[in-house]
């Protein structure tokens, strides 16, 4: 089993979220986040008041999706998500794949893959 987080930006989340429901990916936990990235982004922003605060406060808001899955589904959901959200541009975000070593479904005591099913 595998453990996927998505940090991708803000405008690609309901995209996303839409081609892995398309997909049959449809356990995924989602979260609202403020990041960055090694490098800091220029906005070209009018408003004085934001533009301030976005020099103090160099983050950007993102998207991050958990998603548990068993590792045959791996290759699969990520070309998934490289699709939609893959423009070559910086910022595009990142995916993060760890090892799950155990998953029990609190209501049945079930465990492993029949967990996540």
């Amino acid at each position: 089993m595998k453990l996927v987080t998505v940090i991708i930006r803000d405008n690609k989340y309901y995209e996303t979220k839409a081609a892995l429901i398309k997909e049959n990916f449809f356990s995924l936990n989602t979260y609202r986040v403020l990041g960055r990235g090694k490098e800091q982004q220029n906005f070209d922003i009018n408003d004085s008041d934001v533009r301030k605060l976005v020099k103090e406060y160099p983050f950007v808001s993102k998207r991050m999706i958990d998603i548990y899955i068993e590792e045959k589904y791996l290759d699969h959901l990520i070309e998934t998500i490289l699709k939609v959200n893959k423009t070559g541009n910086k910022g595009d975000g990142k995916i993060f794949v760890t090892p799950l070593d155990s998953a029990i479904r609190i209501r049945t005591n079930e465990t492993g893959k029949e967990a996540l099913v």
